[in-house]
């Protein structure tokens, strides 16, 4: 019975159907956790609130390091990589995207969120010497004005602030990207872990000493259920699958799900969420999403036989991309 299923379950991961599958599986994850982000707000406080997810996400990984009986020798990263991590990857993006769905609905942070493919291209001009091509300036340039309409006008009223955050935690995440591809040989349960302990560990602290956790409501069944699914769904699974993909696919696909996610995000805030997008807001975030959409198109080929087409993704962006969204 056993040694069939192992045979079965070998040859679907082996199949397109579960590149499909996991590729689905992680955008539809992403796309969810900004709405769970809010639901757990309710109850917890967002400092303390993302400490406590990813205390909870680096036991599960933890956990599957162990049941799979990883062997990392000679696998293990730098400690300087996992402190980077954990102030900017799990840190300092968490903490201001929790804080900017106090005050913005999660489907408008996911899509403020969703430039950060412009700060990656960014980062990496300067740490790696990459150039952006004239499409990316001209969808920054896009995805700007999407941003100063949202920032401006419609229902974020005096979120200005509150936008900024969501604008530094996406930066933050593109640095840590392209920080992180720097040490792309190291085996990531021996890095997420601990980099997500060491975030959660003083996220918590921070959180129960500066802000008032309310016990009893942070145990409700639908708070638990919401830090669960961002823990062990948003952030230990969505990461693992997020790794297992780039090792089988273009990252420069998986970087498309910049794209979907703030769609996913926006649909599920008004149809579970309760959420409302005065038409200006909307305008907005259309801005947004067709900046991103310009600046990851191809480049046109050359119709002279001379010239050499410039690839869509250079080697650091083209990973970078696929960094995961404050989901």
């Amino acid at each position: 019975m056993f040694p069939v299923f192992r045979t079965l379950w070998a040859r679907f991961v082996m199949s397109p159907l579960a590149v499909f599958a996991a590729y689905a599986a992680t955008v539809l994850i992403w796309g969810t956790t900004w709405l769970g982000i809010k639901v757990s707000l309710a109850a917890i406080p967002p400092i303390a609130g993302s400490g406590f997810r990813f205390i909870l996400a680096a036991g599960v990984l933890y956990a599957v390091a162990t049941a799979l009986k990883v062997d990392f020798r000679g696998k293990q990263p730098p400690l300087h990589l996992v402190a980077v991590l954990a102030l900017t990857m799990f840190g300092i993006n968490y903490a201001l995207t929790y804080v900017a769905e106090t005050h913005l609905a999660s489907g408008l942070v996911a899509v403020l969120f969703g430039t950060l493919p412009f700060f990656v291209f960014g980062f990496a001009h300067f740490m790696v010497g990459e150039r952006a091509t004239r499409a990316t300036i001209a969808g920054a340039a896009l995805a700007l004005g999407g941003v100063a309409v949202i920032s401006a006008v419609g229902t974020v009223g005096g979120g200005v602030w509150y936008v900024l955050a969501a604008l530094v935690a996406s930066a933050s995440s593109a640095f840590a990207n392209v920080y992180l591809k720097r040490y792309s040989h190291a085996e990531p349960l021996a890095t997420l872990p601990p980099a997500m302990l060491m975030a959660g560990v003083g996220l918590a602290a921070w959180g129960l000493i500066f802000e008032h956790v309310d016990v009893a409501r942070a145990l409700a069944p639908a708070s638990l259920a919401a830090l669960f699914y961002l823990a062990v769904c948003g952030s230990a699974i969505a990461f693992y699958l997020n790794h297992w993909l780039l090792q089988r696919i273009s990252s420069g696909v998986m970087g498309l799900s910049a794209l979907m996610i703030p769609v996913i995000a926006v649909t599920v805030g008004i149809l579970f969420g309760g959420e409302t997008f005065g038409l200006r807001d909307l305008i907005g975030a259309a801005l947004v999403i067709g900046g991103v959409t310009l600046s990851l198109r191809p480049p046109a080929k050359s119709k002279t036989t001379v010239a050499i087409p410039v690839p869509a993704f250079t080697p650091i962006t083209q990973r970078a991309l696929s960094g995961a969204p404050g989901d």
